[in-house]
């Protein structure tokens, strides 16, 4: 009798944020396998289906691909599996993460789940940290990288020589700190490509121009794939100062194209980065620019293609057949 697997692709509408991007690489491969997947899209019964589980199509094993899926498998007897890409709402500042409901229906997920995955170590630690967690039924399953070698020249090209960087602009990313850094390297300018929808966009935005520099630093919102690729080839280096990271997709694309990576060493960064990659040991103005200019200084081309090499273990084929692999096993 063939098994049916239903994956929470939901996130999938959403192609510039990173749940979306991890639906969207997985499917790929999925697409090819001679499993039995389905994938579910609620679509119009969205905020049906949050409040009432059994409305999921029934299964004999559901994939919550995302640790906040509402989703949950509508029978005792599905076999439950679960990935958990960060705990960063019990890091903000924020009564959905630090509340106590937040806490409780984790450990129910967690609880219930037949398999749990970790998109890296750091997370499956911080879990173990917080969280009771039977480890025998745990595994890290690295995310991938896809990006195409070429590449295509966006309407906005800073002149000179730019700095870049990725993500929704929000405060875990800590994009502001590079205001100060960067009036202390005036050979540079930064770009930043990614969201600006969160009042901390604008407040950055507005020191910015309070502080003359908006024609060195500049928000340019979401970009599509080609055009990002334009941009990691052409930057001088890349860079990434974030407080929480699960994994931290865009210092690994970096990576792939051998840019110089000056990033956080907090939370997952280090274990993406590498021993390659230069680090941010605090935020102060001066100490980035420290490690900066030393990085700069002491990027070799044996740095770059020890980066380029390391890479090669972010792979969506790899994951895919790992996640494929439980899907059968379970």
């Amino acid at each position: 009798m063939t098994k049916k697997i239903l994956i929470d692709f939901e996130k999938i509408k959403d192609p510039y944020s990173g749940l979306g991007q991890f639906c969207a690489h997985l499917k790929i491969y999925f697409d090819k396998s001679p499993l039995h997947l389905q994938y579910w899209r609620p679509g119009k019964f969205q905020k049906l289906a949050k409040k009432i589980p059994f409305i999921l199509p029934k299964s004999d094993v559901f994939h919550a691909v995302h640790q906040d899926s509402p989703f949950m498998p509508w029978s005792s007897t599905t076999k439950y599996i679960l990935t958990i890409h960060d705990l960063n709402a019990l890091n903000e500042n924020s009564s959905y993460g630090t509340g106590e409901f937040y806490r409780m229906n984790m450990q129910k997920k967690i609880d219930r789940a037949d398999k749990i995955t970790f998109i890296s170590k750091f997370t499956g630690e911080e879990v173990a940290r917080n969280f009771n967690v039977d480890q025998s039924k745990t595994q890290v399953i690295y995310n991938g990288i896809s990006l195409g070698k070429a590449g295509e020249r966006p309407a906005f090209v800073p002149d000179g020589n730019f700095l870049f960087s990725v993500g929704t602009v929000l405060p875990k990313k800590n994009f502001h700190v590079l205001i100060d850094f960067l009036k202390l390297v005036p050979d540079y300018k930064i770009v930043i490509a990614g969201t600006t929808f969160h009042a901390y966009a604008k407040e950055m935005q507005k020191r910015i121009i309070d502080e003359g520099l908006s024609e060195r630093f500049f928000l340019i919102g979401t970009i599509d794939e080609a055009h990002k690729v334009w941009y990691y080839n052409h930057a001088s280096a890349f860079l990434f100062p974030s407080l929480l990271e699960g994994f931290g997709l865009p210092v690994a694309e970096a990576m792939s194209l051998g840019l110089p990576l000056f990033i956080s060493d907090k939370t997952s960064l280090p274990e993406i980065g590498g021993e390659d990659a230069f680090y941010f040991k605090n935020f102060e103005a001066e100490h980035m620019r420290d490690v900066f200019v030393s990085g700069m200084k002491n990027f070799t081309l044996e740095k770059k293609q020890r980066l380029i090499e390391r890479s090669k273990m972010f792979d969506w084929k790899k994951a895919a057949d790992d996640y494929l692999t439980i899907y059968k096993n379970i």
